[in-house]
């Protein structure tokens, strides 16, 4: 049996009472999220096709070309017009290989972005464990309220979309070369690496360890960005940083690894270098974006290692640390320890 109290909410906030058919109140309470996220979505795809004049089937191949599956959505709206109609006028060659590209990592950039929007109201509220304990008004009012948040949070993004590209534009032509390939940079590449997490892992709650890896994560992320890098990605328990030269890369590392000094749980350790990388849709390859993962593999916890003997940082220290034989190199490698 469920709440008439919460039933009658729903349907006051735009619910259709045969959506409501076979809801337990858990399932209500998600739903008052859910129609804060389709708000304004009346179109369904035939009508989205004929406003932008195209075939219901183009339509379908350009949401794809973000990872989405137009049957599996709650509906389009007047946003979605806009920018379709962008998109099929491909006046700049939007929607050609290169706009494919850029649409695939705009799409997984988007869906982690949502899954972690989504997390404020399916795991912090929806599974809250005083649920029982709340008015379930209350409780359908507050998921409400931030699926609301989330949504206009994603609305206004265009900004900060637009201060990454400036940052990123001077990033690039900082470390072009002035006659080599556009696709080929100069940049200090560093990973950071959790040391004993998978044993660690498997004594914690997946509470416990989901607050570990945000706790590590954000970290990295502050550091490098108050030194002027980036956290390219996370890999598990390892994060990729990319800054503009060695000493910049190194300061980060350092800075990283030392802060959870007094930390007995985390006991990061890393490997940085620097030189000429391939750089592409936001990631880095090369051979020194290996040498920089090779040399955090043999680093051991509180160590940062590089293959530098030099830094532009006045603040980082390096000590000799001997050859290391590395796997995927032919010659051993001189290594160095860095340090404050």
């Amino acid at each position: 049996m469920t709440d008439p109290r919460l039933r009658a909410h729903l349907v006051d906030s735009g619910a259709k009472e045969s959506a409501l058919v076979g809801l337990n109140d858990k399932d209500l309470i998600g739903l008052a999220g859910d129609l804060q996220i389709a708000k304004g979505l009346n179109l369904t795809v035939a009508q989205l096709a004929d406003r932008c004049g195209a075939p219901v089937e183009r339509v379908a191949d350009l949401y794809s070309s973000f990872g989405l599956d137009v049957d599996r959505l709650s509906g389009f709206g007047e946003g979605d017009v806009e920018m379709l109609s962008l998109m099929l006028a491909d006046d700049m060659g939007l929607v050609g290989q290169v706009g494919a590209e850029l649409f695939r990592v705009a799409g997984r950039s988007l869906r982690r972005m949502a899954e972690a929007a989504i997390a404020i109201y399916v795991q912090d509220i929806e599974n809250s464990p005083e649920l029982l304990e709340t008015d379930l008004v209350e409780m359908a009012g507050m998921n409400a309220a931030a699926s609301e948040l989330a949504v206009a949070f994603g609305n206004n993004l265009g900004i900060m979309f637009r201060h990454h590209m400036w940052m990123a534009v001077r990033d690039q032509r900082f470390g072009q070369p002035g006659d080599g390939p556009p696709e080929l940079i100069g940049a200090g590449i560093g990973f950071v690496d959790l040391v004993g997490f998978t044993p660690l892992s498997r004594s914690l709650s997946s509470a416990d360890l989901m607050s570990l890896v945000e706790e590590f994560e954000q970290r990295a992320f502050d550091v490098a960005g108050r030194h002027g890098g980036q956290i390219v990605k996370s890999i598990g328990d390892e994060v990729m940083i990319a800054a503009p030269d060695h000493g910049t890369v190194i300061a980060i590392a350092v800075a990283l690894v030392s802060g959870f000094d007094d930390d007995p749980e985390i006991r990061p350790c890393a490997g940085v270098t620097a030189g000429q990388v391939v750089f592409r849709l936001g990631d880095y390859y090369g051979p020194v974006v290996n040498l920089a993962s090779r040399l955090v593999d043999i680093a051991e916890p509180g160590e940062v290692l590089t293959d530098r003997g030099e830094s532009e940082s006045d603040l980082i220290s390096l000590h000799p640390a001997g050859q290391r034989t590395l796997k995927g190199f032919d010659e051993p490698v001189d290594v160095w320890l860095a340090e404050r």
